[in-house]
Formats: structure tokens, sequence, C-alpha cells
């Protein structure tokens, strides 16, 4: 049973991301990452290094088809070790005032991706 709200699409999208609350870090801990499959209410990303679950981070989404990065507050809601490439899948859930023109960008940036399968599991 499908329990997204969404459609998903697998497409590969840069990201570069600040970590926001975390105790044990320094102030600001960046990173870049890569997506596999994003939708309007969030994101799972594939990480180099585990991240803490929940925590807030600033997302900059890179769309090809844009001359600037798109600004996005997610919450991790999981991560998940992929042992066969040494990676993180990192599911992050957005929050806050989203861009007001994130669905069409979605829509135009994955407008040749593949959809993901829908099953049980983290609505994000």
């Amino acid at each position: 049973m499908e329990l997204r709200r969404y459609q998903r699409f697998l497409k590969e999208i840069k990201v570069s991301y600040t970590v926001l609350s975390k105790v044990d870090s320094t102030p600001f801990e960046f990173g870049d990452a890569v997506t596999v499959d994003i939708s309007c209410t969030g994101v799972a990303l594939l990480m180099d290094e585990p991240i803490s679950v929940p925590v807030l981070l600033q997302l900059q989404l890179r769309i090809p088809s844009r001359p600037y990065g798109l600004f996005v507050l997610g919450k991790t809601v999981y991560c998940t070790a992929i042992e066969e490439i040494g990676m993180y899948r990192v599911g992050i859930k957005f929050v806050g005032i989203l861009p007001p023109d994130l669905e069409n960008i979605l829509n135009e940036s994955t407008k040749d991706a593949p959809r993901a399968e829908g099953g049980p599991g983290e609505v994000v």
C-alpha cells in the first residue's frame, strides 16, 4: 500500500548541506551529497558518513536548469547503511516554509526522471 501523498522521482541532484542542530558538533558542519529520490515533501540522500536522527539541516539543491541553488530546511528521519557500497541513505523531511515554486522546479527538473516505486515505510 502506497503511503506517500506526493510522487517521488528517481533523480540525482547535487546537494550541499549544513548541519544546524547537533549538540556535539562545531557550530557548523558542512557536506555534499546526491539525491536518490525527491518529492515535494522530502528527499533521500546518499552520503559518505552517517548522520544523526533527528537533526536539522539546511540543504542547497543544485537544480541544473536554474542559475541559483534552491535552499530548503529539512529534518533527518532515518539513516540506513548501504553496506554493498559503503554509504548511507538518509531520509529528510522538508520543514518550515518551502520556496513557493518548489513543486514547479521539481516537476521541471524531473520531467524525464523515472518515478520511484512506492511501498510501506517512512512518509517522505
